[in-house]
């Protein structure tokens, strides 16, 4: 048995009409269209459903049993396909995006205020994660997209570029120095860092090993926050993403450009390959990149 959507409708309306001409109108079919799928539908019953006159269309027996059930069908069909659309549209109305914590702490709230005021009616869920989880959530869909420094492709994962950041070195506030620094000025600092496998610190390793600079054993720290408020007590200075920026206004430190060469960062978002990149969340990319220029992230 295979039996149709259109069939039951046509069903349903010839029952309630009470005539082929009216119900083949309503449906915007032929006659004889309404016909065929008539009979292919009493075919596929086994029974007649109707009795013809000259004058009307009735029910049979048949008929009378089968009109409950298939109204029934048509009903739980449009209230689940209004259910969906209305999910749908929730949907479209709301993103759930992730970023390290202090992207999130210190890039996202200024970012998602400024995308409410041009988009009152659309909602933005900030999970801050870190990169394996933003990699696992993106792909699995409970993200749409993921924000920050992406170093490596991944599977099943687009990386678009955003903004173009600086490598630059965080310091104490108090430090006499100011200004740009060199590279070849760094061999002589103790620089406080991220854990080895972390694809920032590989890049900060390649250029300050590359300057001359001996492998040392000074401390590593997981989270940014930490590194920022170890440098605000001395502990040593620090060089980051320029993203960092935002972040290190809450510390007593000072955020110097390295030079000779700038190293580029790139900031990127990440989202599912192959899933299209929606209106709403171009305009929130174009929203967090203007956020980091006022926020002063050096760019290259």
């Amino acid at each position: 048995m295979n039996l149709s959507v259109r069939q039951l409708r046509a069903f349903v309306a010839i029952a309630r009409l009470h005539s082929f001409t009216r119900a083949a109108e309503q449906l915007h079919i032929t006659q004889p269209g309404l016909s065929a799928m008539v009979r292919d539908l009493e075919e596929q019953l086994d029974c007649r459903l109707f009795e013809r006159t000259t004058r009307t269309v009735g029910l049979t027996s048949h008929g009378e049993a089968f009109l409950p059930v298939a109204s029934r069908v048509l009903a739980d069909l449009d209230t689940a396909a209004a259910s969906l659309g209305h999910l749908s549209s929730l949907e479209r109305r709301r993103l759930a995006v992730g970023a390290t914590p202090v992207i999130a702490s210190s890039i996202l709230p200024a970012a998602c205020a400024e995308f409410a005021t041009a988009h009152p009616g659309v909602r933005v869920d900030v999970h801050d994660l870190d990169r394996a989880q933003i990699h696992a959530h993106v792909q699995d869909g409970r993200l749409d997209a993921g924000f920050g420094v992406f170093l490596d492709a991944a599977s099943g994962l687009r990386r678009l570029p955003l903004l173009k950041t600086a490598l630059v070195l965080v310091t104490p506030a108090g430090d006499a120095a100011a200004g740009t620094v060199r590279w070849s000025d760094l061999k002589r600092e103790r620089l406080l860092g991220l854990p080895a496998h972390n694809p920032i610190q590989q890049l900060v390793d390649a250029h300050v090993h590359g300057e001359g600079r001996t492998a040392d054993s000074a401390p590593t720290f997981n989270q940014l926050h930490t590194l920022l408020a170890m440098v605000e007590a001395g502990a040593g200075d620090a060089v980051l993403p320029s993203f960092v920026t935002p972040a290190a206004g809450r510390y007593r430190v000072a955020v110097r450009p390295i030079v000779r060469p700038k190293v580029p960062v790139e900031f990127y978002e990440i989202t599912k390959a192959g899933r299209p990149r929606g209106d709403l969340l171009m305009q929130f990319g174009d929203c967090l990149v203007r956020t980091m220029k006022a926020f002063g992230v050096m760019a290259v």
